[in-house]
């Protein structure tokens, strides 16, 4: 049996970094075991499906390298089809139409709930001649007498059971011309032939419902495996009110490759922490997937982009943050610190002069006038040693003159970059160039004395 397995997220909004961990797990699963991954656009909510949120779900998959085999496809390709095995189903009465409207449907809700018992739909219109008129919308007979326990091995979470009398006779589409998702998913899957059917834990309860349908249409069911959800801090499951949660949304601090890490080693123990996609693939086990919900750390994620950023060459790292004034001999400074991408601004000194006021100079209880000798002694220092092996001897010797180290180096770290805190500052003198660092602690000098 060829493995095939597909992701199919909903264009009503943009890629969901849960939807972008389910589609790496279907594609390590599919390249593991030299299968088939596709792309599906599961567009069967027509009021809220957008062609911008489509176009987002091509472009997160593609920036985060999960290239699908073969063409796109969309739900809405497969109408007719719909529409002819639901007329099949209608006629061979494992599906008829419901006429109840809303007001009964909500009462039969409460009644159900203040007996306590499973929300479900027993349809007085089953095997009735008003379940054949056409009208209402249309349910999958289901025998709420029956006995059967529906039976599955998750490829994940092992045996799951559900009675099918709980389900009820639940709704497979709105009209015969418009059905809905349980249904549409059931039968592109079956006509794409999907081996294994990789899909977050929120479907489970989904599952036995699937699973009827592929009985009364006659199709070979598929093997299902459920994964874990990504949880907020509060371990409910990530949601909008947790932030931005579109893949697409991290592109302007995380390279793609780092996210892929990232996401990969949420719900599953690989043997080193930073790897790639083609080490994943020889390591992944489905059988191995975590069971329980991973919480999305995003200090986590931040190391790991870290780590990855380091790798950058310069080219490639100018490139990527779109900033090719930045000078070469500047990025390895940068990139030992850095952990978000749009962090980089932080770094704007190494390319243009910097701005600060005049009391960030002083370094502790030092004065004005010892500050600004400092930065003379400095700029001495800078104009007459040629590497940075020198200029730091020369400081260190500059500060057991001045008895303090920190008044040595605080007021030049300033001068140079403006902030608290930056790479060693004779480190920024030599990428500076001697005329900059210079022209910067004259601009220092000058600010003290205005």
């Amino acid at each position: 049996m060829k493995v095939k397995v597909r992701i199919a997220p909903s264009p009503t909004g943009f890629l969901h970094i849960g939807t972008a961990q389910s589609a790496l797990y279907n594609w390590l699963f599919a390249r593991k075991n030299d299968g088939e991954f596709y792309l599906r656009i599961e567009d069967t909510d027509k009021a809220r499906s957008t062609k911008e949120s489509e176009q987002n779900i091509v472009d997160a998959l593609t920036w985060l390298g999960l290239m699908w085999d073969g063409n796109a496809t969309r739900s809405s390709d497969n109408l007719s089809r719909y529409h002819n095995l639901l007329e099949q189903l209608l006629k061979e009465g494992k599906a008829f139409y419901c006429h109840h409207t809303q007001e009964e449907l909500e009462a039969e809700r409460k009644d159900q709930e203040a007996k306590k018992e499973a929300p479900r739909h027993v349809c007085a219109h089953k095997n009735t001649e008003k379940g054949k008129e056409a009208g209402g919308i249309i349910r999958l007979a289901v025998d709420e007498h029956s006995n059967r326990i529906i039976v599955f091995d998750d490829q994940i979470r092992g045996r799951v059971e559900f009675k099918q009398s709980l389900l009820g006779n639940f709704s497979i589409a709105r009209t015969i011309n418009d059905a809905l998702y349980h249904f549409a998913v059931v039968v592109d899957d079956a006509d794409m032939e999907i081996t294994h059917v990789l899909r977050g834990e929120d479907h489970l309860s989904n599952t036995p419902k699937h699973i009827l349908i592929y009985e009364a249409l006659g199709f070979p069911t598929p093997f299902f495996a459920h994964l874990p959800l990504i949880l907020a801090p509060d371990r409910s499951k990530l949601s909008k009110r947790h932030g931005d949660v579109a893949a697409t949304s991290l592109k302007k601090d995380y390279l793609p490759e780092a996210i892929i890490n990232f996401l990969g080693g949420l719900s599953y123990t690989f043997s080193k922490e930073i790897l790639n996609k083609e080490e994943m693939i020889g390591e992944f086990e489905l059988s191995k997937v975590h069971k329980s919900g991973a919480i999305f750390d995003i200090k986590k994620l931040n190391w790991i982009n870290s780590q990855y950023v380091k790798k950058l060459s310069p080219e490639e790292f100018k490139k990527t943050v779109g900033m090719p004034e930045i000078l070469d001999a500047a990025v390895p400074l940068i990139t030992e610190r850095l952990e978000k991408l749009s962090d980089v601004n932080s770094f704007d000194y190494f390319w243009k002069e910097p701005e600060y006021d005049k009391e960030l100079l002083i370094w502790k209880n030092s004065s004005a006038g010892d500050v600004k000798n400092s930065l003379e002694e400095s700029k001495t220092i800078v104009g007459e040693n040629k590497n940075s092996e020198e200029i730091r001897t020369a400081l260190d010797k500059l500060g057991q003159k001045l008895g303090n180290r920190g008044l040595a180096y605080w007021p030049l770290r300033v001068a140079l970059t403006g902030k608290e805190k930056s790479p060693d500052p004779v480190d920024i003198a030599v990428v500076l160039k001697k005329e900059e660092v210079l022209k910067r602690i004259d601009a220092a000098i000058q600010k003290l004395c205005s």
